[in-house]
């Protein structure tokens, strides 16, 4: 006979048997180490003296789950971090950010905060929790959230922990996992699970390499689709990583911390057949152009119909026409300053808000040079700030932003209409991350070198007089081109007049006193800017009957060197060729002869990459000076960076002599 209530019960034994088995699983077990004491009471900033902060240990672990609740297959990244405040100056590291990514009704969640603050006082160590309250989620954009919180009771020598859950339905990009960070490091590990059925491509970035790697199978681990299967777990350890130290005149620095990164290229389905994500160029090209936001965009050349009389006006060369339609789009659709490789609003409605995204702006640009008969075709582009896009495997949300080329007399122009005061054919700084990807309507896409061929150029000119009292008065005359007169237009065009600029420019003068000041070329872009500057100086403190001293470098003297580093392992990237020459014309006090001067100098770089030039004369009463700074290249190696040091240093020590003159 059977025995109904013993099969009930060894049913209800096997189902508890099997929850408690997920939940053991689905647990992540604290793998932050112990707490000693010594980790209060050794000398941590021996590790790296401008350090203020230190991760003594993190860990992060990142795999696939269907999750029930979303009904869906999640990626889930636990991590767990340990870091010890050393000064004042660290306790901004209590206050933590995470981005949160969104797209349509999909994005990311957190559950499982939990941090604490731990102290050594009197012997012990005090333990405090953080509350609910200190935690708040914000909306950062329309594509992203933003959680943030507060560890409590942060002092000198306190140590942090936070640990976190996070929810993300992107499986495509797996996780990165950054070993690098603004701080340094003793011990970051990363574990990811990964289940035999996909396949993802894996990349290393960044100066260091990795402490340790292992691997490891987990034996039906993952269960998806009524089927368990076996994952591999990979393990990447990387010890004593050196804090991240940016500094100007670099790409974005996601382009140089050291990290692992992970996407998806393909995956069996349970039912059978692969799902490929790895797109070829073709396949994005396709795409691209059938998007309504993208290709649609472009093929709308009606929307010039009544327009483009008006655009090309009475140009009559291609090359005339190009420019007349480039500077017609600037002036007519303000950049909304949202990015974007698909337009938001679309063509004619941004051209009657007078108002788009950079897309709208740029495909509009595109449109109507085809509308004008003008070959002309869209290239995406990742901003400067946003990581440079991967070249080894197409990856389409790398591409945040949009430009336009143009073909004419054999000769390729890239074009961004978006940016305010930006001459025909320069591209600013922000659009210039390496290359981009110019997608053809009816051939394959290829990549384009993002460059300025136009030198970033100062050129000042001064015409002074020295009086017996030690007043100079005078005039400076400075011309501006490249991105050098590109970040000039823009400062002035912040003003709402060109008077309220000048009145601010004299308010702000210090001992260099602007007494006038005149602007041209302010709106004509395709010519020099043009700045003149009356001024005065009061130098009696440098001034008496039996001698003086004049230091020429009267105005923009270089004071503190843009390269500081020990050790830089990534490129000094200027975004173009650039130089500054200055030209000074002295009329001295009459009674005085020159007892001592700088030395004429001449440094130049390996391979004349970069070069510095001061040389003067006296005739009769005039004192001429000529100093030049070149930068022969756009981007310097890591390892020209010293040479670059050196030189800058060098440059500083002889800006710092004087002229001296004694009474005859």
């Amino acid at each position: 006979m059977v025995n109904y209530y013993q099969l009930f019960m060894k049913s209800i034994y096997l189902i508890l048997a099997m929850l408690m088995a997920c939940a053991m699983g689905n647990a992540q077990e604290n793998p932050l180490p112990k707490i000693h004491i010594r980790n209060f009471t050794d000398d941590l900033k021996k590790t790296d003296t401008t350090a203020h902060a230190i991760v003594l240990f993190e860990h992060g672990r990142t795999e696939l789950q269907y999750v029930e609740g979303d009904e869906q297959l999640m990626i889930v990244h636990v991590k767990h971090v340990r870091i010890k405040i050393l000064d004042k100056e660290g306790f901004d590291e209590a206050n933590v950010k995470l981005r949160l990514y969104k797209s349509g009704n999909e994005e990311e969640y957190i559950k499982e905060l939990k941090g604490r603050t731990l102290n050594y006082e009197n012997g012990q160590v005090q333990e405090t929790e953080m509350k609910r309250e200190a935690v708040f989620n914000e909306k950062a954009s329309q594509y992203a959230n933003e959680l943030k919180f507060t560890l409590p009771n942060i002092k000198e020598n306190s140590i942090i922990e936070y640990s976190y859950r996070l929810y993300s339905p992107f499986i495509r990009n797996f996780r990165t996992w950054y070993f690098q960070s603004n701080l340094p490091k003793l011990h970051s590990e990363y574990v990811a699970v990964i289940p035999a059925t996909f396949d993802y491509n894996v990349s290393m970035k960044g100066y260091y390499g990795l402490t340790e790697q292992k691997d490891e199978i987990l034996r039906e681990h993952f269960l998806y689709g009524g089927n368990r299967q076996d994952c591999s777990k990979l393990i990447y350890i990387m010890k004593d990583i050196p804090a991240f130290k940016d500094e100007g005149f670099m790409l974005a620095p996601i382009n140089y911390i050291s990290s692992i990164n992970f996407e998806l290229r393909s995956y069996t389905r349970p039912a059978g057949g692969v799902t490929n994500f790895a797109k070829t160029w073709a396949n994005i090209d396709e795409e691209l152009m059938a998007d309504k936001d993208f290709g649609g965009q472009i093929k709308n050349k009606g929307a010039f119909k009544e327009l483009l009389p008006t655009m090309v006006d009475s140009a009559t060369t291609n090359l005339a026409k190009a420019k007349n339609i480039y500077y017609y789009i600037q002036d007519h659709i303000a950049w909304n300053e949202v990015g974007g490789k698909y337009a938001e609003k679309g063509i004619k409605k941004a051209l009657a808000e007078k108002k788009g995204n950079i897309a709208d702006i740029n495909l509009a640009l595109v449109a109507a040079m085809n509308a004008a008969d003008i070959e002309a075709y869209p290239v995406i582009f990742s901003h400067r700030t946003t990581g440079i896009p991967g070249l080894l495997y197409p990856v389409l949300t790398d591409f945040n932003g949009v430009l336009c080329m143009v073909k004419i007399d054999g000769k390729d122009y890239l074009l961004d209409a978006s940016v305010n005061m930006l001459p025909f054919g320069e591209l600013s700084l922000e659009s210039i991350n390496y290359k981009g990807r110019v997608i053809y309507s009816k051939g394959k896409s290829d990549w384009v070198d993002l460059v300025n061929t136009t030198p970033s150029k100062n050129i000042y000119n001064v015409l002074a007089v020295l009086d017996s009292t030690g007043k100079i008065t005078g005039t400076l005359r400075i011309q501006s081109t490249g991105l050098k007169a590109l970040a000039k237009r823009n400062t002035i065009d912040e003003y709402p007049s060109l008077e309220e600029y000048e009145e601010k420019l004299m308010e702000n003068s210090g001992n260099f006193r602007i007494k006038k000041s005149k602007v041209d070329n302010l709106n004509n872009l395709e010519k020099s800017l043009f700045e003149e500057l009356t001024f005065e100086i009061d130098l009696r403190d440098n001034f008496n009957d039996l001698r003086y001293v004049l230091n020429p470098m009267i105005y923009n003297r270089i004071t503190k060197n843009p390269f500081t580093l020990e050790q830089r392992n990534y490129p000094v990237d200027l975004g173009a060729e650039e130089s500054e020459l200055y030209n000074f014309n002295f009329t001295l006090p009459n009674g005085y002869v020159l007892k001592d001067k700088p030395k004429d100098i001449s440094m130049t770089l390996p391979e004349q990459a970069a070069k510095y030039t001061f040389k003067s004369a006296i005739e009769g009463n005039n004192l001429m000076i000529q100093q030049q700074i070149s930068m022969n290249k756009a981007i310097y190696t890591s390892d020209e960076y010293f040479f670059l040091k050196e030189l800058y240093a060098r440059i500083i020590q002889q800006q710092q002599k004087d002229f001296q003159f004694a009474k005859q």
